[in-house]
């Protein structure tokens, strides 16, 4: 029994080992802030449900994107960040893009596919749109193109927008990288720092003036920017002598505004106030401590197909309860009920996703043992 109910045993699988519990601790906050929007947006603003005003937050599903934009350019940036500011093993291979490029689509690409043909399928059988109109959406989305090609998020799976941008900096990842390899360590921090503040600045005009910028890298490359500052911070400890007490004061100081306040110096600081509650995170006492819980970082570990099976998710619940049959109760009441069911099926859904269909592609073999079990023979007479 107690085997079964350990969730550690659903953490991530990551390619070199490494696992880093409080940064999939705050993939939670950021998924968590995305579902918030969307469960305002699809289900209780459309019933007419009150949603309570402090979690009206301002912008919050771009706000929780941001954030994680900054965890993905940490994550993807540290190999190469260990390779150029930390000594190597000997023997050590050389980077392989073939082998990166191959293990990012033999890891995301499955999940995404199934998820939006699902998705496709449901708009066409259960909420009967016009297939032959949404068919070009459709095949843009599937080649993360959508943005590129219709300067909007897609019609199929809105939400999606952000994998497109997250594909073109996968693709990107290994020549920006190539900042750590300038020296010394403080003209390289200057130098991301640099990069962050001016784009923070120059990109909040542009946003709103062209969208397709607003949906590519190019206007996001700052929280991804902000990341790859977070890697060499964490990696070579400049801020070792700040007190761990410290730095939760810093992680309560930098959440609030990012959240709440709706300030332009808010936006245009958001990168550094995400690298800030990170490395809070990491360096903090009671919010590391939260943060890398089992139960948060696992599910936390979660955020993919929680992203990716979210707004299908929230559309049925929407349409599930505007049919159900009313009944009497308290507005309050009726708010936690609508919250409740929105966020059990989306976790559910998600979770279920997770376990058997995203976990087993993270395992960096699964294509090799998927052939075994299609063909044993061939894979029996393979020489050694």
């Amino acid at each position: 029994m107690r085997r079964l109910l350990d969730i550690g045993r659903l953490r991530r699988i990551t390619t070199d080992g490494r696992f880093i519990p409080e940064i999939d601790g705050f993939r939670l906050l950021a998924i968590l802030v995305v579902i918030n929007e969307h469960v305002w947006r699809q289900v209780a603003g459309p019933l007419g449900v009150a949603y309570p005003a402090w979690l009206e937050l301002p912008d919050s599903g771009r706000r929780g994107v941001f954030l994680f934009f900054t965890i993905s350019g940490f994550i993807l940036g540290l190999p190469f960040a260990r390779r150029a500011l930390l000594p190597q093993p000997t023997g050590t291979p050389p980077f392989s893009y073939r082998r990166y490029l191959l293990r990012r689509v033999t890891r995301l690409e499955p999940p995404y596919v199934l998820s939006l043909c699902g998705r496709f399928a449901l708009i066409l059988l259960v909420f009967h749109e016009n297939g032959r109109a949404l068919l070009p959406h459709f095949l843009a989305s599937l080649f993360y193109v959508h943005n590129v090609v219709f300067g909007a998020m897609s019609r199929v799976s809105p939400p999606t927008w952000s994998l497109e941008v997250e594909v073109q900096y996968y693709l990107l990842a290994p020549l920006f990288a190539a900042v750590f390899l300038v020296r010394p360590a403080s003209l390289r921090r200057a130098l991301l720092l640099g990069i962050v503040l001016a784009l923070g600045v120059a990109t909040q005009g542009a946003r709103a003036a062209a969208p397709r910028v607003a949906l590519s890298i190019a206007g996001n490359l700052q929280y991804f920017t902000a990341g790859l500052l977070l890697c060499d911070l964490y990696l070579t400890q400049p801020l070792r002598r700040i007190p761990a007490w410290m730095w939760d004061l810093v992680a309560v100081a930098a959440l609030i505004p990012l959240l709440w306040s709706e300030a332009t110096w808010v936006r245009e600081l958001f990168p550094l106030g995400s690298v800030a509650i990170l490395l809070a995170g990491m360096k903090g006492r009671q919010v590391r401590r939260f943060f890398a819980a089992p139960m948060v970082s696992v599910t936390g570990g979660m955020c993919y197909s929680l992203y990716l099976t979210h707004g299908t998710v929230l559309a049925l619940v929407a349409a599930g309860l505007a049919a159900a049959p009313g009944h009497a109760a308290p507005a309050g009441v009726r708010t936690l009920e609508v919250i409740g069911a929105s966020l059990a099926a989306t976790f559910a859904a998600g979770g279920l996703f997770y376990v058997l269909i995203e976990r087993p592609c993270m395992d960096p073999g699964w294509p090799r043992k998927a052939a075994a079990l299609l063909w044993p023979r061939r894979a029996g007479t393979a020489p050694a």
